[in-house]
């Protein structure tokens, strides 16, 4: 983990681990059927070879032996490996071949009809076994060009997800702001390649800073398009961001005419007055921050102020909330991922697990804190893999 300086915390922004497609070295279906068919004369001589082998065992040991399985082998070499053709030919040839063994070593049948109803049924059986083997050998490489189109299909979709992704991690800010007398830390994880959380700072008048965090519905590609449009409406708006209420309720009207229905986003703006620790702040539909105060080590819930998620009404009015940080205290925001982390029994790492990670932690480092919540939940979750994506923002006041 790299040094973090105060008022200089980098954030720490994780991709998920996943495992990767590697086709290159792998032979496709068409490349494996390729390489059957490459030696057909190969196969079609061996197929003889087992058809001449059959008629000599056949003559030689007269009727006491029957060799149609013998013939069976080089049929179904021939329909294997030279194709349908090659086997319904080699069914024929080991037909005559009976045939004609028979008549050598007699005594034959009593009618010559019954003869050539035995003819008929050792043919049929022939270009039976012949004609299914075909089909069954066309069938699996079908399923082999099949699965070859299903995984390059995934790659290309692990590639435009991995560029998405990429592409959404540049939009963050490279770092916190520096604000005199307050330290950030910051902890961003996706649950996929790409993802919908999203979180910010903004320079305001007066010397304030804004403070965004947003949690787009899902995760993957999707997610990610909502939260780049987030970020786009929040710095290219000609409005100040200096009311979290106002903020909230324009880029609820925004995002309800552009995103389909069933789309929306939540998220929390707050703004710090660094002079006198007071925040203003406001919620769409985003767990409320926390504060745990260093004084008594008490963590304080903020009350829901605010409005419904963004994207769900073209219309609505937020409220405002505000509280005051005194030096030492942390306020902290984020996503639900972290209080959604599931364990193996498939149970909620939760408000619960995350108020146990803070409690008597007010007097730790900063990093340390983050890294204790981190910790906290991957002991939950067994390590397991994000169930949503996740973000952690902590900013303390510390003169």
């Amino acid at each position: 983990m790299a040094a973090v300086m105060p008022g200089r915390s980098l954030p720490l922004v994780e991709q998920p681990r996943r495992p990767s497609v590697r086709l290159e070295s792998a032979p496709t279906g068409a490349a494996l059927h390729d390489a059957e068919r490459a030696r057909p004369v190969a196969w079609t001589l061996a197929a003889f070879a087992f058809l001449v082998g059959a008629y000599f065992l056949d003559v030689a040991s007269g009727n006491e032996v029957s060799s149609s399985l013998f013939y069976v082998i080089g049929i179904a070499t021939a329909a294997w490996f030279a194709g349908r053709e090659m086997g319904m030919l080699v069914s024929l040839l080991s037909t005559v071949a009976w045939g004609v063994a028979v008549k050598l070593v007699g005594p034959g049948f009593s009618k010559a009809s019954v003869f050539y109803w035995n003819l008929a049924v050792e043919l049929a059986v022939y270009l039976t076994i012949a004609i299914a083997l075909d089909r069954v050998h066309r069938g699996i490489r079908n399923e082999r060009r099949l699965a070859e189109r299903i995984a390059l299909a995934h790659q290309a979709l692990e590639r435009d997800a991995k560029a998405v992704g990429d592409l959404q991690r540049e939009m963050l800010p490279p770092g916190p702001p520096r604000v005199r007398g307050y330290e950030f830390q910051m902890h961003y994880a996706t649950s996929t390649q790409a993802g919908g959380d999203y979180y910010d700072f903004f320079s305001l008048p007066g010397g304030r800073t804004g403070v965004f965090v947003g949690d787009a519905s899902g995760h993957g590609p999707q997610a990610a398009v909502l939260m780049a449009m987030l970020r786009v409406l929040l710095h290219t708006t000609t409005e100040a961001l200096t009311s979290p209420a106002r903020v909230l309720s324009r880029l609820g009207r925004q995002i309800a005419r552009t995103v389909p229905d069933g789309r929306f986003a939540t998220a929390c703006y707050a703004v710090l007055d660094p002079a006198s620790g007071h925040i203003d702040f406001s919620l769409a539909g985003h767990p409320p921050p926390l504060i745990l105060r260093r004084e008594d080590g008490a963590l304080e819930e903020l009350p829901m102020c605010g409005g419904p998620p963004l994207g769900l009404l073209t219309e609505s009015v937020f409220a405002a909330g505000a509280t005051t940080l005194r030096p030492g205290d942390t306020l902290i925001l984020y996503t639900d991922g972290l209080t959604e982390g599931m364990s193996p029994t498939r149970e909620l790492f939760g408000e619960d697990g995350f108020r146990q990670a803070l409690e008597g932690a007010e007097g730790l480092p900063l990093a340390v804190l983050r890294d204790r919540v981190l910790v906290g939940l991957a002991a939950h979750t067994a390590g397991a893999a994000l169930e949503d994506d996740l973000t952690l923002l902590m900013l303390r006041r510390v003169g």
